[in-house]
């Protein structure tokens, strides 16, 4: 067997599976794959939306006539399947000075942890900031329907787009219980359901730490860390250094979550030997994957900008 083909053995039974843990160590990754969806693998993605203007209903007694009422409101929206790779090189020299077994074992743990940290840094940075076309559409964009008026096919600046806007303060101020409630309480009420995750900067985590731990003192300082372990009303209220400062997002993850095209999850390229096509004593290789976040019905989910 040659060299690549034992590398590529070696890597496809024993570290692609380290890489599918983009899954599972970022926590914001883990929650929107926690309720994900089976979509179809065309070249778009037709989504169902959630928008009760379109039902007819009501009391009625048995003599009557139910009528439903056609209304012309848009059903699905589209989105753009979104293409993410991450590669890395082995030079062939250390693979020849380390044939070892055990010294191979750890030259390829290194060379695919590398893979998969850079992959995961990339999709973690992409779910909340703006990232431009090829990127997926990020929380940010559902949610600051200001700044990001239009969304796939609906204009959230119109009259007839306002059922795709989110519960969004803009200047928000100090942050305070009665104010998470409040956003809590309109994603309920627009929404049907309150959020299931929250998720803001480590200094806006820190502060409501602090809020929580002056009011109930040692019960939280017990608790195991980890990241689920800080709540609000039912919701695990995380941070991540890729949400923009002075902002706090509610998400109820039922209607805003990361979708997987079939035919391309976390796909390895195989090693290939560049030293026939540019003579380099390198081997290289990639992950490919194909996504797109989704949200049905962002006015189950808020965001609060401005906080201090």
């Amino acid at each position: 067997m040659s060299l690549v083909a034992q590398l590529d053995a070696a890597t496809t039974a024993y570290y692609l599976p380290l890489v599918n843990n983009i899954y599972e160590d970022e926590p914001t990754i883990k929650k929107f794959m926690s309720k994900t969806r089976k979509v179809g693998g065309g070249s778009t993605i037709k989504v169902p939306l959630v928008n009760s203007q379109s039902c007819s209903g009501g009391a009625y007694n048995k003599t009557d006539t139910l009528t439903i009422t056609q209304a012309d409101v848009l059903t699905e929206n589209h989105f753009h399947w979104a293409h993410y790779w991450s590669g890395n090189s082995i030079n062939k020299i250390d693979v020849m000075e380390n044939s070892d077994k055990a010294q191979i074992v750890n030259l390829l743990t290194v060379t695919m942890q590398g893979i998969k940290d850079n992959l995961q840094d990339t999709l973690a940075g992409d779910l909340w900031a703006a990232g431009g076309t090829d990127h997926i559409t990020s929380v940010h964009e559902y949610l600051d329907y200001i700044n990001h008026a239009t969304i796939g096919d609906i204009d959230r600046s119109v009259a007839s787009g306002a059922f795709y806007r989110s519960n969004l303060t803009a200047s928000a101020g100090n942050l305070t219980y009665d104010l998470m409630a409040t956003k809590m309480n309109d994603c309920k009420q627009h929404g049907k359901k309150f959020p299931d995750l929250i998720v803001t900067t480590q200094t806006l985590w820190e502060k409501y730490w602090s809020m929580t731990f002056n009011k109930v003192g040692m019960m939280n300082a017990q608790q195991n860390i980890s990241d689920t372990a800080v709540k609000f009303w039912g919701a695990d209220l995380m941070w991540s250094d890729k949400v923009e400062s002075g902002e706090m997002y509610f998400i109820n993850t039922d209607h805003m979550y990361l979708a997987v095209h079939p035919k391309d999850n976390l796909q390895w390229s195989g090693w290939v030997d560049k030293e026939p096509i540019n003579r380099t004593k390198t081997l290289e290789g990639s992950v490919g994957i194909t996504l797109q976040l989704i949200c049905d019905f962002p006015m189950s989910c808020g965001l609060l900008q401005g906080l201090s």
